[in-house]
């Protein structure tokens, strides 16, 4: 009897790697970053084509505040955004009185991403390599071990359960509601479609008998 137990870990404490679609092969790549959360120091590798980029290469600066013209004292329309470097002021012509202004305002940084929302990373914004449908559920992971939970959790016939969230496992809070939904119907032999890596380290799905 295979039994699932997992250390008390979020899934916070994977978030130092990504495996994602590389952005020019669509093979797969690495993205890297030195501790949770510091996505603007990641760094993208693709381990077919070699491509490789660093976030710090994709921060951006727009204007963050608000300015009247110095004229007529309309609200200037300032959307300034894209640039790669803070400028020392930037010309804005006014709207309603056609004044030139020299804005210096506070600035803003943020990062561009390669796609703004859906499966993807939180570093450069790629699709995750991990990730694919089971029984109309979106199953997706961050990197190897996180799928690695997700895959012996499924497989297992005893799964540890509890309620304290100082010691709750890792499945608990990232685990598609497939997995805990109804789940004494479904078990390592019931699950209609999962995951498991072959030999590329690419993603199959794999067709189990429904109960």
């Amino acid at each position: 009897m295979e039994r699932y137990e997992s250390e008390p870990i979020r899934l916070y404490d994977l978030m130092n790697e990504f495996a994602v679609h590389c952005p020019k092969c669509q093979g797969k790549a690495i993205v890297s970053v030195p501790q949770p959360f510091d996505f603007k120091n990641g760094v993208l590798k693709c381990t077919a084509c070699h491509f490789s980029e660093a976030g710090k290469d994709r921060m951006r600066y727009k204007i963050s505040s608000k300015a009247k013209c110095r004229q007529c004292l309309e609200w200037l329309v300032m959307d300034i955004t894209e640039r790669k470097s803070i400028p020392k002021y930037v010309n804005v012509t006014c709207g309603n009185c056609t004044t030139l202004n020299r804005i210096s305002e506070n600035w803003e940084s943020y990062q561009v991403k390669y796609h703004p929302s859906g499966t993807i990373d939180p570093a450069f914004g790629l699709p995750l390599w991990y990730s694919g449908s089971v029984k109309g559920e979106l199953i997706w992971a961050y990197n190897q071990k996180h799928l690695l939970e997700i895959e012996n959790y499924v497989r297992a016939t005893l799964r540890e359960r509890t309620t304290d969230r100082i010691s709750i496992t890792l499945i608990h809070e990232f685990a598609p509601k497939i997995l805990f939904y109804n789940v004494s119907q479904y078990n390592s032999e019931a699950v209609a479609l999962f995951w498991i890596l072959n030999i590329s380290n690419k993603i199959m799905k794999v067709c189990c008998a429904e109960i």
